[in-house]
């Protein structure tokens, strides 16, 4: 019998051992956390308390990204230096010990994985309606530091905080240069270029990569994604599929969300139909008013609709809407029901983390039978006149039979 040729497998593995262990180990990267519904940042493991933290299309029409090394600070690291191909990226330890927070859009994000110890500063935090961020700048322990072109970059370099996250549009009033250039390291974050709801409220484990709370922040998502996605099958399974508008115009023109939007899905996943569902776009569009009369006149349903307090405003911004079914029907509500006394607006705060409340209104809005008891959290109806313009006791949806008689024909 033969006896195997042991040397040549001995040679071969040999050799394998070498190839691989010879690579860099940046090479060897690894993904890290699953990421479900957010296409715009990715994390990838390099090694032992070193991770990439990718940016992708953080704005429209972005041609590159940013890159993030997250280096564990309570790990004896053998470098803190960019390895060799990834120069370009931001080091940053985790978790970080301070930052300064320049859109409202993360505080709920932060204040849910217990961070809000750490922001130093923030942008018009006297606007907050996360508590936390209001009292923690009335206790002097995060200073207003500014917001856009107005930020106070002197203020900045004082707190020196180990990380700032803001947000860009790829414009000329984009902050980050020039808080790169001060050497403070910046990051841009685009949680509002997610199409999905549940995309921008998956941000949560971005930013709970930076407190090092990725259990948390994963328990959170699964919550809130669960209870978005048991609604939306409910509402999908409606009879009816109403006709909805959105937005009111300004200086001449009308800007809709397209088709591929936010606000498209929201509606989609409430069981109604959006009037511009047939545009392949995700950002805003702007349309002339007229073509908006001749597409909106027939929805059933009016949302989102700005500064208008009552259906008198709508009147007076023209008479021609009241011809809308929407108007006629009283059927018009608008995301404004938590709005504080400074003027800021719950629904871009903690509506951000938490879609399956926004999806409950609309919901209770378009199909009240399948949510008969839901209180409205961030949606309120335009009452007829504005003096009545305050919210109805506990938010109750003033479409359901128990409030007025049933408009959902």
């Amino acid at each position: 019998m033969k006896k195997p040729n042991l040397s040549g497998y001995l040679t071969l593995t040999t050799c394998l051992f070498f190839l691989v262990c010879l690579r860099p180990v940046w090479a060897l990267a690894t993904s890290l956390m699953p990421i479900e519904f957010s296409v715009n940042f990715s994390l990838r493991h390099l090694a032992p308390g070193i991770s990439l933290l990718e940016v992708k299309n953080p704005w429209s029409g972005a041609k590159d990204g940013f890159c993030y090394l997250l280096m564990d600070r309570e790990k004896r690291l053998a470098t803190e230096q960019a390895p060799k191909g990834y120069e370009n990226c931001t080091v940053i330890k985790v978790p970080v010990k301070s930052m300064v927070v320049l859109s409202s859009t993360y505080y709920a994000f932060i204040d849910a994985l217990g961070g809000t110890r750490f922001i130093v500063g923030a942008s018009s935090p006297w606007k907050a309606n996360t508590r936390s961020i209001r009292e923690g700048f009335e206790e002097g322990h995060i200073e207003d530091v500014g917001q856009g072109l107005n930020v106070n970059v002197e203020t900045l370099l004082k707190l020196m905080p180990e990380v700032v996250f803001t947000y860009a549009t790829g414009g000329f009033r984009d902050v980050h240069p020039k808080l790169q250039e001060a050497g403070l390291k910046v990051v841009v974050c685009a949680e509002y270029m997610e199409e999905h709801p549940l995309g921008r409220a998956e941000w949560i484990k971005f930013f709970g990569l930076f407190l090092k709370n990725q259990k948390e922040a994963a328990r959170l998502f699964e919550k809130t994604k669960n209870t978005y996605l048991h609604l939306a099958q409910r509402a999908r399974n409606s009879e009816t599929k109403p006709l909805v508008i959105t937005n009111t115009p300004f200086a001449g023109r009308w800007f809709v969300p397209g088709g591929k939007s936010f606000v498209a899905r929201l509606i989609q996943d409430a069981g109604a139909t959006y009037v511009f569902q047939d545009i392949p776009a995700a950002g805003s569009i702007p349309m002339d008013i007229e073509l908006v009369y001749f597409r909106g006149k027939g929805a059933s349903f009016w949302i989102n609709t700005g500064t208008w307090q009552c259906l008198e405003d709508v009147e007076r911004t023209d008479p021609r809407f009241t011809d809308f079914i929407s108007v006629k029907g009283q059927r018009l509500y608008n995301n404004n029901r938590r709005v504080n006394s400074q003027g800021g607006n719950d629904y871009w705060e903690s509506g951000v983390m938490r879609p399956d409340r926004i999806l409950a209104d609309l919901i209770s809005i378009f199909h009240w039978k399948l949510l008969p008891h839901h209180n409205l959290y961030y949606y309120r109806r335009l009452p007829a006149h504005c003096q009545q313009a305050l919210p109805s006791p506990r938010g109750r949806n003033p479409s359901s039979p128990k409030a007025r008689g049933s408009i959902h024909q």
